[in-house]
């Protein structure tokens, strides 16, 4: 009679080990395709929100308004604005115009001397406190040259008191080198005045 195997118990509990293995790889294989269809529900949601997120770094830098020139129609000719930007570049239109189209130029930057102009406006601060009065001017060809700061106009820059109303010899001083800078600026564009009897182009 053969004497029964000491190594049976042995292979019966390896057998049982590994069957617990399957099972229990099993059981969480099942978990992982469960958790699947949850998986690819979140990494959709990722992928839709990076791709609806703006591109900040990407946004491009527009120049700010640093402070508007008006210039004044007459009785023979057109008015016009130029608004000079932070950057020295500027923008100007014929005021009263039907095609504002054909009469915008624009001037590239560093056009302007804008560190003067802001050393200027920062001096006076409120423009409207300009000191101006009144000065002969042509009844047909005359103008007034007034410029806009801060949500804030000043009075004709062609016409600076002599002296200043409160003896503020400061903003006397500032608002004159401001006159001569604006004339000068105007000079350079070479804008000039468009005749009201000249038809647009």
């Amino acid at each position: 009679m053969e004497t029964p195997s000491r190594s049976a118990p042995v292979v019966l509990c390896l057998s049982a080990t590994s069957l617990h293995r399957k099972l229990h790889g099993f059981a969480a294989l099942a978990g992982l395709v469960r958790a699947f269809p949850l998986m690819l529900a979140f990494a959709a949601l990722l992928l839709f929100g990076c791709a609806a997120a703006p591109a900040q770094q990407t946004k491009p830098v527009v120049a700010g308004d640093l402070a508007t020139i008006i210039q004044s129609g007459s009785t023979n000719t057109r008015g016009y604005s130029v608004v000079i930007h932070n950057d020295g570049s500027a923008t100007s239109v014929f005021i009263g115009t039907t095609n504002a189209i054909v009469d915008k130029r624009e001037f590239p930057a560093g056009t302007v001397d804008t560190k003067t102009l802001q050393q200027l406006l920062a001096q006076i601060g409120d423009v409207s406190k300009i000191p101006t009065g009144h000065c002969p001017k042509s009844a047909s060809f005359g103008t007034t040259t007034k410029i806009e700061y801060e949500g804030k106009t000043s009075g004709d820059l062609q016409c600076i008191a002599q002296a200043a109303p409160d003896g503020n010899q400061a903003l006397l001083q500032a608002s004159k080198e401001l006159s001569q800078f604006v004339q000068a600026t105007l000079s350079q564009l070479k804008i000039g005045s468009r005749r009201v009897s000249t038809p647009l182009q």
